[in-house]
């Protein structure tokens, strides 16, 4: 998983000053987290966002529809925001899952997430990546990477079915238009049967791994690759990635959940990875003050070396090299388009 942990907040923060007017405190299922209100809204410690390059924020006119429905289901009248900061995260989870199952777009990923940043022209100017390929000031260091099978857990839950050759095509069409014809001339039906290990390798490569090449391309970066699979022996509800990479799989490691059901090549994986993260912490380099195992460089365009976490640990270079060639030729935009 891309880690952007408040994201474009980082951005903001690197070119303009916010000042706080006064502390706010948001209750959530996890426990209470601070944070401060300014004269652009509420900004809060401690929450994470996890999204990748690609993924697409929506506009204000982009976001009538989700929370028309949302106001529906918290029986709240649109612009009442009191009446909706006085309800519960218990009735606001109820009704955000209730929303999840309905239309809220006809944009490929808008329709499958509907809850994601605004662009308001005021602390959020546009896409992602269109802002990290335009800017004008020097990017923070970041530690930025990828799963092995990044979007397999989510192709698995849109379809509990196998996709046919025919549907895979179908849903080529609709998220790419024209352009599908030369990715499925790379990419053809795997014979006869299901393509949903396909549609996840391409959603992979499209929305993760390709996007996170740009931006790494654009900002001192550490990358890495985690292809370690997690064994959760049916212990979570896991969607397919049982002894699979899929989205989020390193966190369970980096912050040593399951701890006790771990094999002792897990402990080890656990370990170096929060070697390297409080090591990058302390220092804004993951190799020290703390020695790990093997030295992770720096990802300088040319070479773009990463550091791929498989049992044993590897230095590679160029992950996904040619595919990600034939993606920036067909483009990034059409995920927010």
């Amino acid at each position: 998983m891309v880690i952007w942990t408040l994201f474009f907040l980082l951005l903001v923060c690197s070119s303009q000053d916010i000042s706080a007017n006064r502390s706010v405190i948001v209750h959530t299922k996890y426990g209470d987290v601070l944070g401060y209100e300014t004269d652009f809204g509420r900004i809060f410690y401690g929450i994470p966002f996890a999204q990748p390059p690609i993924g697409p924020l929506r506009t204000y006119a982009e976001y009538i529809t989700p929370t028309v429905l949302l106001a529906e289901k918290l029986n709240c009248t649109i612009g009442d925001l009191a009446c909706f900061r006085t309800a519960s995260y218990q009735d606001i989870v109820i009704a955000q899952t209730a929303v999840n199952s309905m239309v809220t777009s006809l944009k490929a990923l808008l329709f499958f997430e509907p809850w994601l940043p605004v662009i308001d022209n005021i602390l959020v100017h546009g896409q992602l990546l269109e802002m990290v390929s335009n800017v004008s000031f020097t990017l923070k260091p970041l530690i930025i990477g990828t799963l092995t099978e990044e979007a397999l857990g989510f192709i698995y839950d849109i379809w509990s079915t196998p996709v046919s050759p025919r549907l895979y095509a179908e849903v080529g069409i609709a998220i790419f238009g024209t352009k599908f014809l030369k990715i499925i001339e790379r990419f053809p039906p795997e014979g006869p049967g299901d393509q949903r290990s396909l549609l996840a390798r391409l959603a992979t490569q499209w929305i993760f791994a390709c996007p996170t090449r740009v931006f790494a391309r654009k900002a001192a970066t550490y990358s890495y690759v985690f292809g370690y699979p997690l064994q959760t022996n049916g212990t979570i509800n896991s969607s397919g990635c049982d002894g699979h990479t899929c989205h989020g799989d390193e966190l369970v490691f980096l912050f040593e959940s399951f701890w006790v059901n771990l094999t002792d090549a897990d402990r080890y994986m656990s370990q170096t990875l929060a070697t390297y993260w409080t090591n990058y912490a302390k220092s804004k380099d993951p190799n020290q003050p703390v020695q790990a195992s093997l030295r992770w460089p720096k990802f300088v365009r040319g070479f773009e070396q990463y550091l791929y976490f498989q049992d044993p640990l590897q230095i590679q270079e160029k992950y996904l090299q040619d595919d990600c060639d034939f993606w920036d030729t067909i483009g990034y935009k059409k995920s927010w388009d």
